[in-house]
Protein backbone atom coordinates (compact mmCIF):
# COMPACT_ATOMS: atom_id res chain seq x y z
CA UNK A 1 0.00 0.00 0.00
CA UNK A 2 1.68 2.92 -0.69
CA UNK A 3 1.46 6.15 1.05
CA UNK A 4 1.95 9.45 -0.30
CA UNK A 5 0.95 12.78 1.98
CA UNK A 6 1.35 16.34 1.32
CA UNK A 7 1.46 18.77 4.15
CA UNK A 8 1.19 22.87 4.21
CA UNK A 9 2.98 24.73 7.00
CA UNK A 10 3.56 28.53 6.83
CA UNK A 11 4.13 28.95 3.23
CA UNK A 12 6.31 25.31 3.13
CA UNK A 13 4.62 22.06 1.18
CA UNK A 14 6.09 19.07 2.25
CA UNK A 15 5.88 15.93 0.51
CA UNK A 16 6.21 12.29 2.29
CA UNK A 17 6.24 9.40 -0.08
CA UNK A 18 6.54 5.51 0.56
CA UNK A 19 6.42 3.46 -2.39
CA UNK A 20 5.15 -0.28 -1.93
CA UNK A 21 6.33 -2.16 -5.23
CA UNK A 22 7.22 -5.73 -6.06
CA UNK A 23 11.14 -6.14 -4.36
CA UNK A 24 12.63 -8.04 -7.36
CA UNK A 25 11.12 -4.82 -9.67
CA UNK A 26 14.23 -2.53 -10.98
CA UNK A 27 14.11 0.66 -10.42
CA UNK A 28 16.76 4.31 -10.15
CA UNK A 29 17.39 6.15 -7.38
CA UNK A 30 15.94 9.98 -7.64
CA UNK A 31 17.80 11.98 -10.71
CA UNK A 32 17.50 14.02 -13.46
CA UNK A 33 14.75 12.56 -16.00
CA UNK A 34 14.23 15.49 -18.42
CA UNK A 35 16.22 18.28 -18.71
CA UNK A 36 14.32 21.09 -20.12
CA UNK A 37 11.65 21.66 -18.12
CA UNK A 38 14.10 20.60 -15.26
CA UNK A 39 11.84 17.28 -14.30
CA UNK A 40 13.70 14.88 -11.16
CA UNK A 41 12.58 11.91 -9.82
CA UNK A 42 13.02 7.87 -9.68
CA UNK A 43 12.44 5.97 -12.62
CA UNK A 44 10.56 2.58 -12.99
CA UNK A 45 12.80 0.28 -15.08
CA UNK A 46 9.30 -1.47 -16.55
CA UNK A 47 7.12 1.14 -17.26
CA UNK A 48 10.22 3.49 -17.75
CA UNK A 49 7.83 6.00 -15.86
CA UNK A 50 8.13 7.79 -11.70
CA UNK A 51 6.12 7.59 -8.86
CA UNK A 52 7.13 10.75 -7.82
CA UNK A 53 8.41 13.52 -10.01
CA UNK A 54 9.31 17.35 -9.20
CA UNK A 55 9.28 20.20 -11.82
CA UNK A 56 12.46 22.30 -10.57
CA UNK A 57 11.65 25.56 -12.47
CA UNK A 58 8.08 25.31 -11.86
CA UNK A 59 7.88 24.34 -7.84
CA UNK A 60 5.62 21.44 -8.43
CA UNK A 61 5.20 17.91 -7.52
CA UNK A 62 3.41 15.03 -9.39
CA UNK A 63 2.92 11.62 -6.87
CA UNK A 64 0.91 8.59 -7.74
CA UNK A 65 -0.79 5.38 -5.39
CA UNK A 66 -2.40 2.79 -6.91
CA UNK A 67 -5.92 3.40 -6.16
CA UNK A 68 -6.54 -0.61 -5.50
CA UNK A 69 -4.49 -2.77 -4.37
CA UNK A 70 -3.23 -5.79 -6.57
CA UNK A 71 -4.75 -3.71 -9.37
CA UNK A 72 -3.63 -4.50 -13.01
CA UNK A 73 -1.37 -2.26 -15.05
CA UNK A 74 -3.84 -0.02 -17.57
CA UNK A 75 -2.16 0.77 -21.38
CA UNK A 76 -0.19 3.47 -20.15
CA UNK A 77 1.80 3.06 -17.15
CA UNK A 78 0.68 4.99 -14.37
CA UNK A 79 4.30 6.23 -14.27
CA UNK A 80 4.41 7.58 -17.59
CA UNK A 81 1.25 9.51 -16.53
CA UNK A 82 3.29 10.89 -13.74
CA UNK A 83 6.46 11.67 -15.71
CA UNK A 84 3.84 13.66 -18.69
CA UNK A 85 1.81 16.19 -16.40
CA UNK A 86 5.21 17.18 -14.20
CA UNK A 87 6.65 17.77 -17.64
CA UNK A 88 4.08 20.66 -17.90
CA UNK A 89 5.27 24.23 -17.21
CA UNK A 90 3.42 24.61 -14.16
CA UNK A 91 0.87 23.36 -11.65
CA UNK A 92 -1.98 25.34 -13.53
CA UNK A 93 -0.53 23.54 -16.92
CA UNK A 94 -0.56 20.24 -15.72
CA UNK A 95 -3.76 20.63 -14.08
CA UNK A 96 -5.28 21.64 -16.90
CA UNK A 97 -3.31 18.52 -19.37
CA UNK A 98 -4.91 16.17 -16.85
CA UNK A 99 -8.54 17.29 -17.85
CA UNK A 100 -7.97 16.84 -20.95
CA UNK A 101 -6.36 13.27 -20.76
CA UNK A 102 -8.61 9.82 -20.95
CA UNK A 103 -7.68 8.35 -17.94
CA UNK A 104 -10.12 5.28 -18.48
CA UNK A 105 -7.07 3.52 -20.01
CA UNK A 106 -4.80 3.73 -17.13
CA UNK A 107 -4.87 1.28 -14.65
CA UNK A 108 -6.79 2.32 -10.87
CA UNK A 109 -4.53 5.29 -9.89
CA UNK A 110 -4.51 8.06 -7.02
CA UNK A 111 -2.72 10.81 -8.15
CA UNK A 112 -1.38 14.34 -6.04
CA UNK A 113 -0.52 17.48 -7.70
CA UNK A 114 1.21 20.14 -5.73
CA UNK A 115 3.73 23.50 -5.32
CA UNK A 116 3.54 25.59 -2.19
CA UNK A 117 0.04 27.01 -2.17
CA UNK A 118 -2.20 24.40 -3.68
CA UNK A 119 -3.05 20.42 -4.11
CA UNK A 120 -4.87 19.18 -6.58
CA UNK A 121 -6.25 15.28 -6.11
CA UNK A 122 -7.31 12.97 -9.24
CA UNK A 123 -8.52 9.54 -9.75
CA UNK A 124 -9.61 7.44 -11.92
CA UNK A 125 -11.43 4.87 -9.97
CA UNK A 126 -14.21 4.37 -10.15
CA UNK A 127 -14.43 6.96 -12.91
CA UNK A 128 -12.15 9.90 -13.59
CA UNK A 129 -12.13 12.79 -11.00
CA UNK A 130 -10.30 15.92 -10.27
CA UNK A 131 -10.74 18.03 -7.30
CA UNK A 132 -8.67 20.94 -5.49
CA UNK A 133 -8.48 20.25 -1.74
CA UNK A 134 -8.11 22.94 0.61
CA UNK A 135 -6.58 20.37 3.49
CA UNK A 136 -3.51 21.45 5.55
CA UNK A 137 -2.81 17.68 5.39
CA UNK A 138 -3.65 15.13 2.19
CA UNK A 139 -3.47 11.41 2.34
CA UNK A 140 -3.44 9.38 -0.33
CA UNK A 141 -3.14 5.03 -0.26
CA UNK A 142 -4.55 2.90 -2.45
CA UNK A 143 -8.16 2.99 -1.40
CA UNK A 144 -10.43 4.79 -3.85
CA UNK A 145 -10.53 8.68 -3.38
CA UNK A 146 -14.18 8.62 -2.03
CA UNK A 147 -14.01 5.62 0.00
CA UNK A 148 -10.67 6.54 1.92
CA UNK A 149 -10.39 4.17 5.03
CA UNK A 150 -9.22 3.86 8.48
CA UNK A 151 -5.33 3.40 7.26
CA UNK A 152 -5.80 6.37 5.24
CA UNK A 153 -7.17 8.40 8.07
CA UNK A 154 -4.45 7.06 10.21
CA UNK A 155 -1.94 8.35 8.33
CA UNK A 156 -3.71 11.76 7.46
CA UNK A 157 -3.84 11.91 11.47
CA UNK A 158 -0.26 10.97 12.08
CA UNK A 159 0.80 13.96 9.55
CA UNK A 160 -1.91 16.47 11.38
CA UNK A 161 -0.61 16.21 14.80
CA UNK A 162 3.29 16.48 13.65
CA UNK A 163 1.44 20.05 12.86
CA UNK A 164 -0.20 20.63 15.81
CA UNK A 165 2.67 19.68 18.16
CA UNK A 166 5.26 21.83 15.43
CA UNK A 167 7.15 19.03 14.17
CA UNK A 168 7.30 19.30 10.63
CA UNK A 169 10.83 18.81 9.53
CA UNK A 170 13.01 15.97 7.62
CA UNK A 171 13.90 14.16 10.33
CA UNK A 172 9.95 13.91 11.73
CA UNK A 173 8.52 13.07 8.16
CA UNK A 174 11.28 10.25 7.82
CA UNK A 175 10.16 8.29 11.34
CA UNK A 176 6.54 9.17 10.51
CA UNK A 177 7.40 6.98 6.72
CA UNK A 178 9.05 4.31 9.08
CA UNK A 179 6.27 3.27 11.40
CA UNK A 180 4.75 -0.42 11.15
CA UNK A 181 1.58 0.20 13.55
CA UNK A 182 -1.95 1.45 12.84
CA UNK A 183 -4.11 -0.20 10.78
CA UNK A 184 -2.18 -0.96 7.68
CA UNK A 185 1.55 -0.39 8.39
CA UNK A 186 2.91 2.61 6.59
CA UNK A 187 6.48 0.94 6.32
CA UNK A 188 5.52 -2.68 5.05
CA UNK A 189 7.34 -5.70 4.68
CA UNK A 190 6.24 -9.18 3.36
CA UNK A 191 6.74 -11.82 1.04
CA UNK A 192 7.97 -10.16 -2.48
CA UNK A 193 6.73 -7.16 -1.80
CA UNK A 194 6.98 -4.16 0.64
CA UNK A 195 8.07 -0.97 0.59
CA UNK A 196 11.07 -0.30 -1.65
CA UNK A 197 12.39 3.44 -1.01
CA UNK A 198 11.32 6.23 1.01
CA UNK A 199 11.18 9.95 -0.18
CA UNK A 200 10.63 13.64 1.71
CA UNK A 201 10.66 16.62 -0.13
CA UNK A 202 10.13 20.16 0.82
CA UNK A 203 9.52 23.06 -1.75
CA UNK A 204 10.35 26.42 0.33
CA UNK A 205 10.05 29.97 -0.36
CA UNK A 206 12.01 31.10 -2.87
CA UNK A 207 11.60 28.57 -5.18
CA UNK A 208 13.71 26.22 -2.57
CA UNK A 209 13.55 22.53 -3.14
CA UNK A 210 15.09 19.86 -1.13
CA UNK A 211 14.91 16.33 -1.12
CA UNK A 212 15.85 13.44 1.10
CA UNK A 213 16.00 10.00 -0.06
CA UNK A 214 16.28 6.03 1.66
CA UNK A 215 17.07 3.22 -0.82
CA UNK A 216 14.76 1.16 0.92
CA UNK A 217 12.64 0.41 3.38
CA UNK A 218 12.95 3.57 6.11
CA UNK A 219 12.71 1.52 9.02
CA UNK A 220 16.27 -0.17 7.46
CA UNK A 221 17.77 2.16 5.35
CA UNK A 222 18.93 5.86 6.57
CA UNK A 223 17.92 8.75 4.05
CA UNK A 224 20.49 10.18 1.74
CA UNK A 225 21.79 13.52 2.96
CA UNK A 226 19.04 16.23 2.22
CA UNK A 227 19.88 17.79 -1.42
CA UNK A 228 19.08 21.05 -2.75
CA UNK A 229 17.36 20.53 -6.02
CA UNK A 230 19.38 23.08 -7.99
CA UNK A 231 22.14 21.43 -7.69
CA UNK A 232 21.17 18.83 -9.58
CA UNK A 233 22.68 18.51 -13.46
CA UNK A 234 22.38 16.34 -16.41
CA UNK A 235 25.15 13.73 -16.24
Amino acid sequence: MCTLLALRVAGTRWVAANRDEQLDRPWQPPGLLVADPPVLGGLDLVGLGSWLAVNREGGFVVGVTNALRGASPGVRSRGQLVLELAMERSLAEAVALLTELDLASDGPANLLLADRERVWLATNAPEPRLLASPDAVVALRNEPLDEAGASTRWAAGLAQTLILEGETSFAALESMLARHDGPDPICRHGQGYGTVCSSVLRLGPGGAAELAFAPGPPCREPFGAIAALSDWRPS
